[in-house]
């Protein structure tokens, strides 16, 4: 059996999976990295939603099976599966900074008193944050700093502003200096984290950004740096869309929180900003990777970039998550082991890959010194779940698992079939 690998695994949130190989987006970093890694242009996650599709990552179950498959009051079991305590197991140093979500975040709370469950689930040293919803109400280092800064109440007040009215719409620059901007936050400790591990075994580090999560705030320095070229519109919302989304359902909710749709000038702003808050994320990448080639021990590392789950941005005239339409359920999931893959054996288009399943096999290829070979292998069984609605992914299409609830059904081929193309 070869050395073990080290790695590098850097995780999005609400990253979809679309919103990368696009002409019309200045990503240079994570595009030239993509051209050396076996990547999965298809990758779904085992939800739609954070606290579900990050509980399945770490435990390789379905969010079903883990106890969770909506934003609950979910905090992880200490003795739940975890991929990081295997490797822990095995020698690794294990070390995370940013965002996990395994713990509650709706009530006031220092994320800090989560130590000892970190610990268990297999991580030697944690620096979590929250995402930026969160923040206004969970303490952690990133909002002692904004405490210390004076510039806390200005970003609870900002928060308040922009969901005032159960709003999501609201685009201007973060009240935040950019050195705090949680993304930006991340990224410089992250350097500090990654140039800290030890060169004399095999290590692990989670980089978990919290963005490009809304509310759409990129800061004002970042404003028209995302895209080279005219940002395609949205797809429109089908006339009978409200036909095929009975009442109950997770797509029919949101279709009535916008029943007329969102405004196009509207979507545009947030579509450009959202791409400006990807070029954000692409250069802390960049600097994750400058870091990187002054290790030693930089010929073994393995490099992963995955995302939660995607962001409509205006498909159907909706925004967020939340519900089985195809740019929320397309995750990022690309993977270069530490010699590259000068011919990446990338999945093909039409191939559904399980997220889970996807980083679960990465952990096995690293943990063995493995390439990129095996994660072409046949895949196990595509599925996406939200409460008890689920579909499974065959092909390009998504059909629903007969015994989920009526809403489901409106989410099958017939409508995701409809919507699936690739956005030139």
């Amino acid at each position: 059996m070869a050395d073990p690998q080290c790695w590098l695994l850097v995780s999005f949130d609400q990253w979809r999976g679309d919103w990368l190989h696009q002409p019309w987006l200045n990503l240079p970093c994570l595009q030239r990295f993509a051209r050396s890694a076996w990547q999965a242009p298809r990758c779904h996650p085992a939800s739609p939603m954070c606290v579900p599709s990050r509980a399945s990552l770490l435990t390789g179950l379905r969010p079903r099976d883990a106890g969770v498959n909506h934003l609950d009051d979910f905090r992880m079991p200490a003795n739940a599966p975890s991929f990081v305590r295997d490797l822990r197991d095995t020698g690794y140093a294990t070390n995370l900074i940013g965002k996990t979500h395994w713990t509650p975040h709706d009530r006031p709370r220092d994320l800090r008193d989560d130590l000892p469950l970190m610990h268990a689930l297999g991580f030697d040293r944690v620096r979590e944050i929250a995402g930026p919803r969160a923040l206004c109400r969970v303490r952690c280092e990133l909002t002692d700093l904004w405490e210390r800064a004076g510039v806390m109440q200005a970003y609870r007040d900002d928060l308040e502003d922009r969901y005032r009215g159960n709003r999501a719409e609201v685009v201007r620059p973060t009240v935040l200096p950019d050195e705090l901007y949680p993304d930006i936050w991340v990224g410089t400790e992250a350097r500090k984290e990654l140039a800290a591990m030890p060169a004399d075994r095999p290590w692990f580090l989670w980089v978990s950004f919290p963005g490009p999560h809304e509310p759409f705030d990129t800061p004002a320095s970042w404003r028209g740096r995302g895209s080279c070229g005219k940002i395609p519109p949205p797809q429109p919302r089908p006339a009978d869309a409200f036909d095929h989304a009975p009442a109950g359902s997770h797509l029919r909710r949101k279709l009535d929180r916008w029943p007329d749709g969102i405004d196009a000038g509207v979507t545009d702003v947030i579509r450009r900003d959202y791409a400006d808050h990807l070029a954000l994320l692409d250069a802390q990448f960049e600097g994750l990777l400058e870091t990187l080639s002054q290790r030693s021990d930089r010929g073994r590392v393995a490099v992963s970039v995955i995302s939660d789950h995607g962001e409509l941005l205006g498909d159907w005239g909706l925004l967020l998550k939340g519900c089985f339409l195809d740019g929320a359920v397309r995750s990022l999931c690309l993977h270069r082991p530490p010699d590259g893959c000068p011919t990446p054996p990338s999945a093909d288009e039409s191939t559904p890959v399980p997220l889970t399943e996807a980083v679960w096999r990465i952990a096995g290829n690293v943990r063995d010194g493995g390439d990129a070979d095996g994660l072409n292998d046949p895949w196990g069984p595509c599925e996406c779940e939200l409460g008890n609605e689920r579909v499974r992914f065959e092909g390009g299409n998504a059909v629903a698992i007969p015994g989920s609830r009526d809403g489901a059904r409106a989410l099958g081929s017939r409508i995701i079939g409809r919507i699936k193309r690739r956005l030139t």
